[in-house]
């Protein structure tokens, strides 16, 4: 039998193990229906990639550590296995060899509707260059970092106007303020930042993406107590942020603490612009964070512009205290302790706003009633 063949049965064997590993992890014992690629000799790659995405789906629903650390396992088995499968097909590549040559880019799949895991982060079936273990920080200005995983570790922004692509961060975050000093002009697209198998989360985790003066484009943060930090306006010289057709999943840490999670905080923050994005705030155990949006009054804020927000979670869902315009914001029917807003509605130009119902996967099924603007607080 050839190596290559040896190989592909091989797989088979580690995919038929992995799909009962899934039905273990997930809490109802089903998977969702996978279709076989048309072509034979892509069949396994293909399912390896929809496993993968699957695996990233238990990610975002688990709701116990062993349920995430089984999802966790499963992601990074699934990328093995895709890494494999992608060599032993091309005559090109030697099986123990890693490629000379970059690999055609993965496109991003179209966001429909609102972002939701499978339409944000690292692309289905993207497989990266190199996975390291320690910090990386970027000194180069104008530096573009693609294809790579970090685990456990930080990619460090220490130079203006870098872009991060298709990265991975499990375990880690995203500074770009090192040495007290923003790096502004950071540009941040389809990046994962997830937990890291076996970690445990603590209330003092800094956020995932920090400090300010960036753009954030389909990237996705799931698992950990916090999402994105908008500040250091005036301490750090930090610019506007913006974030687009972004997913937030931020979840109780496993060591409570006093906890004050969000989705996103303003703190010190310049102008903020959030253009289609999805978060949800799951509050476990007791553990009780702030809000998804909270850009709040008397903390050094400037502005919020919102177009096509979805929240789920938290006390008051949508905190805002600083001018600005809201259009399309959607927030998830009886998904607050307190109360739907807690706004100063009369610093904005602009209020658009509605109680939803959704799907499992973040899509509006219907309009419950419209919200108004009918507070006068936002702290």
């Amino acid at each position: 039998m050839s190596t290559t063949r040896k190989i592909r049965v091989s797989l088979v064997g580690v995919l038929a193990v992995l799909v009962a590993a899934l039905l273990l992890a997930s809490p109802t014992g089903n998977l969702p229906a996978i279709q076989p690629a048309a072509d034979p000799t892509t069949d396994q790659l293909a399912l390896a990639k929809q496993m993968r995405a699957v695996c990233v789906v238990q990610l975002q629903t688990a709701t116990t550590d062993e349920q995430r650390a089984r999802a966790n396992n499963c992601i990074a088995d699934m990328d093995r296995v895709i890494r494999a499968l992608s060599v032993s097909a091309s005559p090109s590549l030697s099986p123990t060899a890693p490629p000379t040559t970059r690999p055609p880019s993965v496109s991003p799949l179209p966001v429909l509707g609102f972002p939701n895991p499978a339409t944000t982060g690292t692309p289905v079936g993207w497989v990266p260059l190199s996975t390291r273990t320690t910090d990386l920080r970027v000194t180069t200005a104008g530096a573009v970092v693609q294809d790579v995983r970090l685990v456990n570790a930080d990619i460090i922004v220490d130079a203006a106007n870098v872009t991060l692509r298709r990265v991975e961060i499990q375990g880690g975050q995203i500074d770009n303020a090192p040495g007290g000093v923003c790096r502004n002009g950071l540009v941040i697209e389809n990046a994962s930042i997830i937990r890291a198998p076996a970690q445990i989360t603590r209330a003092t985790d800094e956020p995932a993406v920090m400090h300010g003066g960036y753009t954030a484009r389909s990237v996705e943060v799931i698992g950990l107590p916090e999402a994105f930090r908008v500040g250091g306006r005036a301490s750090l010289g930090c610019g506007p942020v913006t974030l687009e057709n972004s997913f937030a999943k931020v979840v109780s840490p496993d060591v409570c603490g006093d906890w004050h999670g969000d989705g996103v905080q303003g703190y010190d923050g310049a102008a903020l612009t959030v253009r289609n994005m999805t978060i949800d705030l799951s509050e476990l155990g007791g553990c009780g964070g702030t809000a998804p949006f909270f850009y709040p009054r008397n903390q050094g804020n400037t502005s919020a512009t919102i177009d096509r927000l979805l929240l789920k979670g938290g006390g008051f869902v949508f905190r805002n205290g600083m001018p600005g315009s809201v259009k399309g914001l959607k927030i998830v029917e009886a998904s607050w302790g307190y109360g739907p807003i807690d706004v100063r509605c009369s610093v904005l130009t602009g209020w658009d706003a509605q109680i939803v119902k959704i799907d499992t996967n973040y899509q509006v099924t219907s309009a419950v009633r419209t919200q108004s603007c009918n507070t006068e607080s936002g702290y």
